[in-house]
């Protein structure tokens, strides 16, 4: 077992390596890597806490000195650490551009559970995103865009509790920037990433976190994913300029008002989205309430 050398609290005074053998983070197995990261279960090395309750995040030894890793590191640090929601996964602990410790988050990703090819209840779909949208508001407030929502970074607890997670591509909502920050390297990714993203001569607005999440409540409703192409050149093309299908015609039981709605958020111009914020969460647990809502009894009078 190794240990992780950190301060209980942000601070710029200097803390030690990830590498050491002191601090005040044990390391405990991993839980998951990506392609520049790893995941550890962690503990606070003192006080009474006796489970694996933590998750340190750091990057790869192989990648270390890459300086766009540490700055995504350190930006995950600094929105995890201004943003508060039961939805979103907080940042509680950091050392700049070397790892960041987080609550574990328990339960299955919505990848995980697509894998199996079963479609989600459309109620359940609805509130998971619903939920969903509420953590994105909060980001947004905070300031912030998320840039990486997809199904790899949804949790759902046995209880169908939502919660987002990975910060690594947050950015600050800035209309004089472009989006400069992003490498799309990944095809999973690019299957969730709005139009302007895959430009860089737009600003981004939190406009781009509702096409993500569209993408997200196409697949619960259908059970398929938005666009089949498996080339990374097909789908940015798909992304740029194919229409999205109707999840109606897909599926006969879903009400107009949410096909309505899905097209919105999917539409090419961001400007032509739903809000990501109160209106959107409003939408949907409007329609929520309506799939929850039982069919009125019809009374006959002689």
């Amino acid at each position: 077992m190794t240990s992780i050398g950190s301060s209980a609290t942000f601070s710029n005074r200097r803390r030690r390596s990830p590498r050491c053998l002191y601090g005040a983070w044990e390391i405990g197995p991993q839980l998951g890597e990506g392609t520049y990261y790893r995941v550890f279960r962690a503990r606070p090395s003192e006080g009474s806490f006796n489970g694996w309750d933590f998750a340190l995040k750091t990057i790869r030894p192989e990648f270390k000195g890459e300086s766009l890793l540490k700055d995504r590191l350190a930006l995950e640090a600094e929105a995890g650490s201004e943003i508060t929601c039961a939805h979103i996964v907080p940042v509680i602990d950091s050392r700049q551009g070397s790892f960041v410790v987080m609550p574990r988050v328990w339960g299955k990703t919505l990848a995980q559970l697509l894998a199996t090819g079963e479609k989600f209840p459309l109620g359940s779909a609805v509130w998971t995103v619903r939920q969903l949208a509420q953590g994105l508001q909060s980001v947004h407030d905070a300031g912030w865009i998320h840039g990486d929502v997809k199904p790899d970074n949804v949790v759902l607890s046995s209880t169908g509790h939502a919660t987002l997670i990975d910060l690594g591509f947050a950015q600050r909502v800035d209309l004089s920037l472009p989006c400069t920050s992003r490498k799309c390297d990944r095809q999973g990714t690019l299957r969730y990433l709005p139009p302007e993203m895959l430009s860089t001569s737009v600003p981004i607005l939190p406009q781009a976190d509702t096409y993500s999440l569209g993408v997200i409540l196409f697949e619960l409703i259908t059970g398929r994913q938005l666009y089949d192409q498996t080339s990374t050149e097909e789908i940015v093309q798909a992304q740029l300029s194919r229409q999205a299908p109707s999840v109606r015609a897909l599926g006969s039981r879903v009400p107009e008002s949410l096909d309505r709605l899905v097209r919105r958020m999917l539409a090419k111009d961001p400007l032509r989205r739903p809000s990501p914020d109160v209106d959107l969460v409003n939408a949907l647990a409007a329609i929520e309430v309506d799939l929850l809502s039982p069919a009125p009894k019809m009374r006959f009078v002689a």
